[in-house]
């Protein structure tokens, strides 16, 4: 065999490879966030009330699919109460409070949906200081995190929990239930508010987390820079859509833009669509900087869909948008760290365009695929 044609092969195969690391592990869910529950707890005395979102899939291990008929069934009722008892515990001085399922229902979190449990947990006298200890799902789906808001009076705390944190201590001020602590200058409860560096961090992993499981987003920054000849080219392109997408992460996760989230994912699968076809007849990237800017604002609607549910409080909601944002950011730049100098290298070879070619229209496929799914 010649030398040459080893070395084509051999590059064939590695961008065989790479297409089939972006593809090969593609769920059914195609959801941003991978495996996103929401926690809400309002303390009273001594209850505590607790909603409960988990997106169905993490669920279809343990009890199965088509979970919109078996939600009214009364055996799966106690299976999964039962479940609960078993894998949510609140502790306060060293023992558990007793939990009540008050009712159970599908819903729909952004794109996501699951089951939302309305459950209370009674102590025996008024509650202080707390644990709560969180370990479902995370035996069948390791990836599973919960973001946590917790409010008792005019307290607030939020956290996040996932595998490697699966415990959450609750401290409320002395006397928050009586408000007695009131400044004399102002009048205002003067409450210590929780330190924000841990979840923000948690935020931070949470956008690496979101980018590289979000599959749609690398697929589209790979269509995206199959065209691009220079590292200055890839750069512009990605410099347009971070630009992009981060105006309309903060415009949505804050309230003030509102979207239909089923619309905006069916939107991300027609960008990728148009970016495969377009990548058919163009052959320079000169240009494609202001088509990523446009396509970047849908893309940073999807990305504002999970966070938008967390109910996290306004006044800390610009921070956890930041280090999100980072978070993706830095997602974004490790995937093209390692991608752009392999196609860059790529294009030495004659039958570089042919590749992008059968590659771009593997994309369009895909992401056809995805539109009709969304739809």
């Amino acid at each position: 065999m010649k030398r040459g044609s080893f070395m084509k092969q051999r590059s064939f195969l590695s961008l065989f490879i790479m297409i089939l690391l972006f593809f090969g592990t593609t769920t059914t869910s195609f959801a941003h966030v991978q495996s996103m529950g929401y926690s809400e707890l309002k303390i009273e005395q001594n209850e505590i009330l607790y909603d409960l979102f988990i997106d169905q899939i993490d669920l279809f291990p343990q009890f199965g699919g088509n979970l919109d008929n078996q939600v009214n069934e009364d055996q799966f009722s106690q299976k999964i109460e039962s479940y609960l008892q078993k894998n949510l515990r609140i502790d306060a001085n060293s023992k558990p409070l007793t939990m009540k399922m008050n009712s159970m229902s599908m819903a729909n979190k952004g794109t996501s949906r699951g089951i939302e449990f309305h459950l209370t947990f009674t102590a025996d006298e008024v509650i202080q200081h707390c644990n709560l200890h969180y370990n479902l799902v995370f035996d069948d789906v390791p990836a599973h995190t919960n973001g946590i808001l917790i409010q008792a009076g005019e307290y607030v705390q939020q956290d996040l929990i996932d595998s490697t944190k699966r415990d959450i201590l609750i401290n409320l001020p002395q006397d928050i239930q009586q408000d007695t602590n009131i400044s004399k200058t102002n009048n205002l409860i003067n409450i210590p508010q929780p330190k924000l560096g841990a979840v923000l961090w948690k935020y931070y992993k949470l956008g690496i987390e979101h980018i590289l499981t979000g599959y749609d987003h690398l697929v589209f920054l790979l269509s995206l820079v199959l065209i691009a000849s220079r590292f200055k080219e890839a750069l512009k392109i990605v410099t347009a859509f971070t630009i992009a997408h981060s105006i309309t992460l903060f415009l949505v996760a804050s309230g003030r833009l509102h979207v239909i989230p089923s619309w905006v994912e069916a939107l991300i699968a027609v960008t990728i669509c148009y970016v495969a076809v377009e990548n058919l007849f163009v052959q320079k990237a000169k240009w494609r900087w202001a088509l990523t800017a446009l396509f970047g604002l849908i893309h940073g609607m999807g990305f504002a869909g999970a966070l938008a549910e967390t109910g996290l409080p306004k006044g800390n909601l610009i921070g956890t948008l930041l280090t999100f944002n980072l978070g993706v950011e830095t997602g974004q730049l490790m995937v093209l760290c390692l991608l752009l100098p392999l196609l860059i290298w790529l294009r030495r070879f004659p039958w570089y365009r042919k590749m992008m070619i059968s590659t771009s229209c593997l994309i369009f496929v895909l992401a056809f695929y995805w539109l009709i799914q969304r739809l």
